[in-house]
């Protein structure tokens, strides 16, 4: 293992957000969105039957095969788009909006989901959704109005996802598969993961998914198909009796924002006791069963209360390399955001920013909430 691997390890063992994507990489190849072009063959069997034997949302001008394992090369063969036309959609793909999202270097985004007729999520446990085969999922991502890449998520059987990053033509005409072995970097500074190092996030998530979950949907700041709306449509199997939810409130008013912004972009990912956060025990997401208690209709948690602030709050780091590059500051230093590691890592890029995987650029929103939220925090008594 290089030096530079022991270093991400080492802040991914500590702390903050894993955004989906890929290492950062001094081969990463520069190159514009329009680098590739569509090609979908040496493919078998039809997508619009799927390993299901169910329908899938595709509508195309031209007939499409999907691989027997892997995805689609086309991104027009994925099921989102009708007619090879990136602005008509399948109407059984249907968009949503988590109520909290991740930082992805200012790419505006919009996600859908597409699951089989008559199916229904199994959510008998809140926390751990499971998705039925044949689920489907993407994500767009835009810069000034104009497509570059789809990325795909499809639950071919029990056992097995498929992903895919597709990379547009600049003519927005064509989106083919990714196979490069190293991230791509554009010439504005923006990086496309491989598919498999998307999974180095997506570990994250109860199946595969992150962001289609209790908490995030059910969010009144949710748009779209939210936890409501899937409850509605009879696509959950066990739906709670409360459909919405507010974040975790404190004094100072600005809990809600922080803990929020952490939630998606440290806890869904990695800082949960599936990902990374049981190795540290800093554990940054807000549980369902913190909001939907056994017997309950529910409630808004207090902040003090969960387990993403006592994991924060008043907490040191334990991992060597971080405290000593950080000798005098806490995860959360009630009142000093500059001795918060939280927003010190957030805040950075280079040597110990976070997210170590693929961000270039900070989110200033983010850390400015982080910010504000620790400052308003009252000093620990001693």
């Amino acid at each position: 293992m290089g030096s530079w691997q022991l270093q991400v390890w080492s802040i991914l063992l500590l702390m903050s957000a894993c955004a989906c994507g890929a290492q950062r990489s001094d081969a990463a190849s520069t190159a514009q969105a329009g680098s590739t072009s569509a090609a979908a063959a040496g493919q078998s069997s039809s997508i619009s039957a799927g390993a299901s034997g169910q329908s899938s949302p595709v509508s195309q001008a031209e007939p499409c095969t999907v691989p027997d394992s892997g995805a689609p090369t086309d991104v027009f063969c994925t099921g989102l788009y009708r007619n090879r036309d990136a602005t008509q959609y399948a109407p059984d793909a249907k968009p949503y909006t988590p109520g909290v999202t991740l930082w992805s270097d200012g790419a505006d985004k919009q996600r859908y989901l597409y699951l089989p007729p008559g199916s229904a999520i199994d959510t008998s446990n809140m926390d751990v959704w499971s998705f039925p085969v044949g689920t489907k999922a993407w994500k767009e991502f835009r810069f000034d109005g104009k497509l570059v890449e789809t990325r795909f998520f499809w639950k071919r059987d029990a056992m097995t996802w498929e992903t895919g990053t597709y990379i547009w033509s600049a003519d927005q005409k064509a989106a083919s598969l990714n196979t490069s072995r190293t991230p791509t970097l554009l010439a504005s500074g923006y990086e496309i993961p491989t598919a498999k190092d998307c999974g180095k996030c997506h570990h994250g998530a109860a199946d595969k998914l992150l962001g289609v979950e209790a908490v995030a949907l059910a969010l009144s700041s949710a748009r779209g198909l939210t936890l409501e709306r899937l409850a509605a449509d009879g696509s959950l199997s066990a739906p709670p009796a409360m459909l919405q939810i507010e974040l975790p409130t404190d004094d100072t008013g600005l809990a809600g924002g922080a803990l929020g912004y952490l939630h998606a972009n440290c806890g869904m990912p990695c800082h949960s006791s599936r990902g990374l956060g049981h190795e540290t025990e800093l554990l940054m997401r807000l549980r369902a069963d913190e909001y939907w208690k056994a017997g309950t209709a529910g409630a808004t948690p207090a902040a003090s209360s969960t387990e993403s602030y006592r994991a924060m709050v008043n907490q040191s780091a334990v991992t060597g390399a971080v405290t000593s590059a950080f000798p005098d500051a806490l995860r959360i230093t009630p009142g000093q955001h500059e001795l918060s590691l939280v927003w010190l890592l957030s805040h950075r890029r280079g040597d110990y920013q976070m997210p170590p995987l693929v961000s270039h650029k900070v989110d200033e929103d983010g850390a400015q909430r982080l910010a504000n939220w620790i400052d308003a925090l009252p000093p620990a008594q001693h």
